[in-house]
């Protein structure tokens, strides 16, 4: 009976010991595992985005079919005045919106398509002075004071850059206009406080 009880101890005793090495044990490896990260989709997360792309199909009154350059669509809303130029399937565009938990909304776009045309203005001396916006982002400028020689839009804005003279170690100029009219036959441009219109005839 005594030797029965000794035995038992003995295994009670190496239980004991064993748990204990397995909690070390468990205890040493939670140290060393990293917690774990919750990988949220980019498309999940709020913000403004800017984005290129072109006007798809499905554009209706309110919502915007906007088909970017990595060929995925995009469904959002837009308010009357958030699209400069309009919106006609397969245009070219430049949008930004913000994408909230309840939906993307544009606040400002673009149609780049609508741009590229022959601008002109009569200047102060009475001569006819052309922009012309090209596809490709080739600006060309005709009997104005200041030459451009590309264009793009950016933040909204229309910037044209001067050609770098020759020599010149400063970098190209560049001008920002905000877009304030864009229509089939009409550009209003605003540089600083001085507004610029622009007729289309072609």
């Amino acid at each position: 009976m005594k030797k029965l009880s000794l035995t038992v101890l003995a295994l009670a005793a190496l239980m004991f010991f064993s748990c204990e090495e397995k909690k070390k044990e468990q205890d040493k490896t939670a140290s060393t595992t990293p917690p774990k990260v919750k990988v949220v989709a980019l498309d999940e997360i709020p913000g403004i985005v800017e984005a290129h792309g072109t006007v798809g199909d499905g554009t209706s009154m309110n919502v915007l079919e906007f088909v970017n350059d990595d060929g995925d669509t995009l469904y959002i809303s837009k308010g009357a005045q958030s699209v400069m130029g309009g919106v006609v399937a397969g245009d070219e565009l430049e949008v930004i919106y913000n994408v909230t938990k309840e939906d993307v909304v544009a606040s400002v776009a673009v149609n780049l398509t609508a741009l590229q045309h022959l601008w002109s203005q009569r200047g102060a001396d009475g001569r006819e002075q052309s922009l012309e916006l090209n596809s490709g982002g080739r600006a060309t400028t005709y009997n104005m004071l200041v030459e451009y020689e590309s264009w793009e839009v950016k933040d909204g804005l229309l910037l044209l850059r001067s050609p770098k003279k020759v020599g010149n170690e400063s970098p190209a100029v560049v001008d920002s206009f905000e877009i304030m009219q864009l229509t089939s036959d009409s550009l209003v441009l605003m540089h600083g406080n001085m507004m610029t219109e622009f007729s289309r005839y072609n």
